[in-house]
């Protein structure tokens, strides 16, 4: 019995364990692949947005440069929530500022009408949003 209840604790702490470490590598997974996710975003403004040919680079860059400017704050999101969210309103600013020299007036409304309910990790396109 005891052996049982030893191996029981022992298991749970285990997967206690895989748990709280596969958790920590979802809340920094977004920012891990600022290429790939600026490459994946790009594809999906594409589709929504009806990108032309001559956007779609500019898109990916200014995408790309956001993804970065935001991964260099990150930290301060723990140490500093006021600050972080300063600068990161300052980055969202410039961003959408970015974004309505490259999109039609049609388009930003389009992309501001992407914005999900909530920062949803499954959504690529809540990083440009939260």
């Amino acid at each position: 019995m005891k052996k049982t209840l030893r191996i029981s604790l022992l298991l749970l702490t285990v997967l206690t364990f895989v748990f709280s470490v596969s958790q920590a590598q979802v809340k920094q997974e977004p920012l891990s692949n600022i290429e790939g996710n600026a490459q994946s975003i790009t594809n999906k403004l594409k589709a929504a947005l009806t990108l032309t040919e001559a956007q779609q680079p500019k898109i990916l860059s200014a995408v790309t440069n956001f993804l970065q400017q935001r991964a260099t704050i990150l930290s301060l999101n723990n140490s500093n929530p006021k600050a972080y969210d300063t600068k990161l309103k300052s980055f969202h600013n410039g961003f959408q500022r970015k974004l309505k020299t490259i999109l039609t007036p049609e388009q930003f409304t389009g992309f501001q009408e992407l914005k999900p309910v909530n920062n949803d990790m499954t959504n690529v396109l809540a990083q440009l949003f939260y």
